[in-house]
């Protein structure tokens, strides 16, 4: 049976933002667009790197290996996009341990309502094991050994779901390692990755119609239950091609494993009342506008609120309806190796569908086609995996053969690598990172595309100008920790754990990293300042208050032949929406130093 929700006007009379042409796998409710997810990584607040490998998912800025999103907008057996690449993010604490098995005996357990496990009671499974061991660890499941477990795909993203429900895991890190354990075949692997980043993403309108069947409300279940329920209403709901009574059985079967007869006997009702409500099943019409946005496309209140200030109701609803589209794959040429028409040319001949991109001179979108980071093409250093629209970033940046660069926040190296290819690698170019693990990363990428042009350092940004001289590098890149708001389509979960003093905190931290690297930069030199969010406060504020505070710098706008006919927002900079062009929301200025 299909349950779709009518898609509500809401009280500003206009129809919710369209997805923007036909859907490449069909979703099941008309309410909200099509969900694909994929994430960067996060280094605390700044967003990640991507390759699309294994199992993971491309971001913004770089390469990396993991598991976890979607590398690929082909559609798979499930009626998604098969999966990519979805590297690791931290810093996020542990909020308890990972759900129990209830006493079968308690009321609690009959109901399905949230129980202290007996002291008995152990995880059953192994994936279960990773989910609990990762709430005890601060949110990051230990490596597990590489030893196949007996889990079917369902049960593997449940387990995901539960532990970052009750245990503050990251749903990327549990996933890529309960994936390498579990051995799925690559459509479970699919279907498990789906499950778990489409129900986060789709949460808020899940629990509104769940909140419908359950007295007590979903939030007082077990957070096994709350997951597995959430967790089918997503297939019936949202993925045409599993059918509702399959989806149904799943879960009971798999409440019948992990509890009893009494829970399995609750699910059973709940979503076959659901079903029985069918075309019923619908949003309410008269709701406040931003509260209709927050609830048809699952966003936060305050965040919704807070972008219909910024950028009026119609842009705002277009954002939230992006950030639920599956993130295109795009790659950046290696100009050094190949031509962007020639690799085309190559990555047609080997069946993949791709064209050019209209953002980026050396990008290219590639429509389908399997993990490009398995590809020889991509091993022989041909092309990199990065969103079209950090590829701006060194096109602002405009490096030339033979100059100084300094890129202060350079991990996972996309950027860096990209600097390095448009100067020829001829030149002399630090890639500087806090953290010194993540140098191996850079080392990684500019290996692979044989770069020689880059060098290590590792410190704190606001450090730089007590370990360089004053005006000396030709150009300096700021790529700064953020609120990461752009990137939400890859990194579903980020919508849930941020809160407004994230926003501000962060953006403090920006101002003083650009006060710190600013003076090294030369007389007539360029320092470049981006961002992977599209929040005013850490992008055009930050650099007006920085242009205020320094008369040596003026903005000088760049050109991006694409966003002659798109509207902006004012200020200096680029900012580019999610809602655009498909790509991550991003933002670029361009500062140039007086000589």
């Amino acid at each position: 049976m299909r349950i779709a929700a009518k898609q509500g006007n809401g009280a500003s009379g206009k129809p919710a933002a369209k997805s923007g042409g036909k859907p490449a796998y069909g979703n099941r409710a008309s309410a909200g667009t099509k969900p694909a997810y994929g994430s960067p990584s996060s280094d605390g607040s700044k967003r990640g790197n991507s390759a699309g490998t294994g199992i993971g998912s491309q971001a913004s800025g770089g390469s990396g290996s993991g598991a976890g999103g979607r590398a690929s907008g082909k559609p798979n057996a499930y009626g998604k996009s098969a999966p990519g690449a979805r590297p690791a993010q931290s810093g996020k604490p542990a909020a308890g341990q990972a759900a129990g098995r209830p006493s079968a005996g308690s009321a609690a357990a009959r109901s399905g309502a949230a129980a202290q496990p007996p002291r008995s009671a152990k995880p059953t499974s192994a994936a279960e094991r990773i989910a609990a061991k990762a709430s005890k660890s601060g949110g990051e499941a230990p490596r597990p050994r590489r030893r196949k477990v007996d889990a079917t795909a369902r049960e593997v993203a449940l387990n995901v779901l539960a532990g970052v429900d009750e245990g503050g895991a990251y749903s990327n890190l549990l996933l890529n390692r309960s994936l390498q354990q579990a051995e799925l075949s690559p459509a479970d692997t699919g279907l498990a990755t789906e499950l778990v980043y489409g129900t986060i993403a789709r949460q808020a309108t899940l629990d509104y119609f769940l909140d419908r069947f359950i007295k007590s409300g979903v939030k007082r279940l077990n957070p096994w239950v709350r997951a597995l329920l959430r967790m089918s209403l997503y297939q019936i709901r949202y993925l045409d091609r599993i059918p509702p009574h399959a989806a149904v059985n799943e879960a009971v079967e798999i409440a019948k494993k992990r509890g009893h007869e009494g829970i399995a006997s609750m699910i059973n009702g709940v979503l076959r009342s659901i079903l029985r409500e069918g075309e019923a099943l619908t949003l309410p019409q008269d709701l406040p506008t931003a509260e209709r946005i927050a609830l048809e496309h699952s966003h936060p209140l305050w965040l919704v609120e807070r972008w219909i200030a910024q950028y009026g109701e119609e842009t705002a609803e277009a954002v939230c309806a992006a950030n639920n589209q599956p993130p295109k794959v795009s790659i950046r040429v290696n100009p050094l190796r190949v031509e962007r028409d020639e690799l085309l040319r190559e990555l047609e001949a080997e069946g993949r569908e791709a064209r050019a991109s209209e953002l980026s001179p050396q990008g290219i979108v590639v429509e389908s086609g399997g993990n490009m980071a398995n590809d020889g093409l991509y091993r022989d250093g041909r092309y990199s995996i990065q969103d079209e629209s950090s590829m701006l970033v060194a096109e602002a940046l405009d490096p030339q053969p033979g100059m100084s660069v300094l890129d202060c926040c350079a991990a996972p190296g996309g950027k860096t690598a990209h600097i390095a290819e448009k100067m020829g690698d001829k030149g002399r170019i630090v890639a500087n990172d806090l953290h010194e693990h993540k140098q191996k990363l850079i080392q990684e990428q500019t290996e692979r595309l044989g770069l020689t042009s880059v060098e290590s350092s590792v410190g704190d940004a606001l450090a730089l100008k007590d370990r360089y001289e004053p005006a000396s590098f030709d150009r300096v890149l700021l790529d700064a920790p953020c609120s990461g708001f752009g990137v939400i389509r890859r990194k579903p979960d980020l919508r849930w754990a941020k809160t407004p003093e994230d926003a501000a905190s962060i953006a403090k931290l920006q101002r003083q990293m650009l006060n710190a690297v600013s003076g090294l930069v030369k007389p007539g030199g360029i320092l470049v300042y981006s961002t992977c969010t599209i929040e005013r406060e850490e992008n055009q504020r930050a650099v007006a208050e920085f242009l205020r505070d320094h008369a040596e710098f003026v903005d000088e706008p760049f050109e991006v032949p694409a966003l002659e006919n798109q509207p902006q927002v004012g200020g200096a900079g680029v900012q580019i929406l999610p809602n655009q062009f498909g790509s991550d929301g991003f933002y670029i200025a361009r500062l140039r130093r007086r000589g």
